[in-house]
């Protein structure tokens, strides 16, 4: 899939077909008229498909013929494979279903870590190339992961391209509302995983992906394929929701993200409706201290979506107690019993991490509920068990791990209950990035600020961290 240069005019005057002088920073067209001037004087490349000849490979040998593509694409030149596309996509294709197959060991399987919309990846590759570059940047990424090096000038160069492409497709409002270009964007989220050395735990990726469902009209899923999708991406975008301000969609769209007819009538999915309600809250909040509000209405507000995470956190919880004493739980060497013991402990994980974060927000919101705090207690030590558990998922099939200690940590102020969930986050966090320069205590600090609304309701509580 060769680039052919197709002109320098900018997109401006190549929308409006119109002559460019191709003047830098601005053409003269633009200029006059005061619009944004995007691409002036730059080379365009169009991709156009490579196919070989049927006489020539009966021949042995390798005569191209260009057809351009019915998707009149521009990309910049970049790095591609010498292989024709076909051979290209099935190499490609064949290496991302190594790292998906159910076969695959929990601890590094990414279908299992992050989703089930990746079996349906394979068939799509081929046909978006924001898509086909992530897969491939994910792919080497996940390569030299698992064999214990620092990602490599190969999977950081591909990494890059990748954006590149994205960011293309992102400025064409067709391909950007395009199923495969939202699943380019949550691959590329879950590369970031496999390359971080910087220790940061927001990645940008889940804010893209929220900006393009912002953009379309119909922000829940609009077929099977997405659903499977939202699965995985609504997590992502609700988690980083909670720290990343930039992230700012209404009550109606946090609701319609995790909307999904798979787990709608499952603990798990109904906890994630709870999470569902917090970011508006979070934001209220804030707001309301940071004014000098009266906070009693949005606590009373608050407290029974509390208690709601903490009826569903039980149901999970006797869930997992249920399944380690069934039957099926003996039979550890069927697939079966290895994952529904692996998405059980996951699931009640992740409801303590949601718990816990809506235990933050009552306690800043009512310094003076004792209850939230002793509960808090048990939250942490609950955490610190899981983490132990876990430690045989570790590291992908543990990843999630991270986000509950970041919650533990918050949700207590007792300084012995925090060294602890502190050596066990840096044991966690070591498993991804180096800590050479990254003070863990001010990272945890900055993240809980978020969910402690900004106040300092534990000094006023008596609980100075």
């Amino acid at each position: 899939m060769p680039g052919v240069p197709s002109g320098r005019a900018c997109d401006a005057c190549r929308k409006q077909k119109k002559k460019c002088d191709e003047k830098q920073p601005a053409c003269g067209r633009c200029l006059r008229l005061k619009v944004n001037c995007v691409g002036s004087g730059q080379q365009r490349y169009m991709f156009k498909q490579e196919r070989l000849s049927p006489k020539s490979h009966r021949s042995g040998q390798s005569t191209l013929v260009l057809r351009p593509t019915s998707n009149k694409r521009e990309l910049p030149a970049l790095n591609i494979p010498r292989a024709c596309p076909a051979t290209y996509i099935t190499l490609l294709t064949n290496s991302f279903v190594g790292i998906i197959k159910r076969s695959t060991d929990l601890r590094f399987n990414l279908w299992w870590s992050f989703g089930i919309f990746l079996e349906e990846v394979p068939r799509r590759l081929g046909s978006n190339e924001a898509l086909d570059r992530a897969v491939d940047a994910v792919t080497t990424a996940h390569a030299d992961f698992c064999t214990h090096r620092q990602a490599s000038v190969q999977a950081l160069s591909k990494y890059s391209h990748a954006l590149t492409t994205l960011r293309l497709y992102l400025d064409d409002p067709l391909q950007a509302s395009a199923s495969d270009t939202l699943c380019a964007v949550m691959i590329l989220l879950v590369c970031q995983t496999f390359i971080s050395n910087d220790g940061q735990t927001i990645s940008g990726h889940a804010q893209g992906a929220a900006n393009i469902l912002h953009a379309r009209k119909n922000f829940g899923p609009r077929d099977d394929f997405e659903r499977k999708l939202f699965l995985s991406l609504r997590g992502s975008v609700l988690f980083e929701g909670l720290y990343n301000d930039a992230i700012d969609l209404s009550a109606e769209e946090w609701e319609a993200l995790v909307d999904n007819d798979y787990d709608q009538n499952l603990p798990e999915g109904q906890i994630l409706r709870c999470l569902a309600r917090a970011p508006v809250l979070l934001k209220r909040g804030r707001g309301a201290i940071r004014d000098g509000q009266d906070l009693t209405s949005l606590a009373e507000e608050t407290r029974p979506i509390y208690e709601r995470c903490k009826t569903i956190l039980a149901e999970l919880k006797a869930r997992t107690v249920e399944h380690e004493s069934s039957a099926l739980s003996t039979v550890q060497g069927t697939f079966m019993a290895r994952i529904l013991r692996a998405h059980y402990l996951r699931t009640y994980g992740i409801g303590l991490a949601i718990t816990a974060f809506f235990n933050c927000m009552c306690q800043a919101l009512d310094p003076n509920d004792i209850t939230c705090v002793t509960e808090s207690r048990y939250l942490v030590e609950e955490i610190l068990l899981h983490a132990q558990v876990s430690n045989i998922y570790r590291p992908v099939g543990a990843g999630y791990i991270l986000m509950c200690l970041s919650a533990a940590w918050a949700v207590t102020a007792d300084p012995q209950l925090r060294s602890m969930v502190e050596a066990t986050f840096t044991d966690y966090q070591g498993d991804f990035v180096s800590h050479s320069g990254v003070n863990i205590s001010q990272e945890l600090e900055l993240a809980s600020q978020k969910l402690w609304l900004g106040s300092n309701a534990r000094l006023r509580s008596g609980l100075s961290p």
